[in-house]
């Protein structure tokens, strides 16, 4: 029985180990200093690896953790770059291929700085994801993680209900499938439920949008 449990412990330290090695970023944190209020862009450079011996579909997240509002940034993919509209795209990659993850920031003739997090989920299966910060003019802090984990999508799981705490500046609730079609949407207001029963079960994104139509944060969200 204790052999049993043993081998039960190593298995899942072993798949721990899987898991963490299936998607790498190349720099983690990325740390981009002395951007200028003149500067046309400051840009945080990194790739995401896939190191299984597969082919996989990968969606990256934006999630705004802090930002002077007259900023504005660009997630620029293996295939393209996107602007504030877009908080998440799907991109292919082939065995042990390196593909780029930059994230561009714009100051627009203002003195400030960003935080923003990336984050990669493989679309075959949820539990396989990495995620990396870039800093613009900032750096890590107890500050800026507090901000991070400030606005909760929960329960998560979810039965077909579920609500958001902690989202002040939010204005809207939207919900896409990871193929990044939106399924629902809601104008948000704080202690409300929000209900998508009527969704098949599966993982959805969750995004949380600001009065200016800027993403602010997206939720992976799994419903039974």
């Amino acid at each position: 029985m204790k052999q049993n449990i043993l081998l039960l412990l190593a298995l899942c330290f072993t798949s721990s180990i899987l898991v963490a090695q299936n998607i790498e970023f190349s720099e983690s944190p990325v740390i981009v200093s002395n951007i200028a209020a003149s500067d046309f862009e400051g840009i945080g450079h990194s790739t995401v690896t896939n190191t299984a011996d597969v082919q996989r579909t990968f969606v990256w997240t934006r999630n705004v953790i802090e930002k002077t509002e007259e900023w504005w940034t660009a997630v620029c993919d293996k295939n393209l770059c996107y602007g504030p509209a877009t908080g998440t795209e799907d991109f292919i990659l082939a065995p042990n291929e390196a593909g780029t993850m930059d994230v561009h920031a714009y100051p627009n003739d203002t003195d400030g700085s960003a935080v923003i997090e990336i984050v990669i989920t493989d679309m075959a299966d949820d539990q396989l994801t990495a995620s990396n910060i870039y800093y613009f003019n900032a750096g890590p802090s107890s500050t800026t993680e507090a901000s991070r984990q400030t606005i909760k999508v929960y329960p998560n799981p979810s039965n077909g209900l579920f609500s958001v705490k902690g989202g002040k500046q939010i204005a809207s609730v939207q919900v896409f499938s990871l193929t990044g079609r939106q399924v629902k949407s809601f104008t948000y207001n704080d202690g409300q439920w929000y209900d998508i029963s009527d969704l098949p079960t599966g993982t959805y994104l969750v995004r949380l949008v600001d009065r200016d139509a800027q993403q602010l944060v997206t939720k992976l969200m799994n419903k039974l």
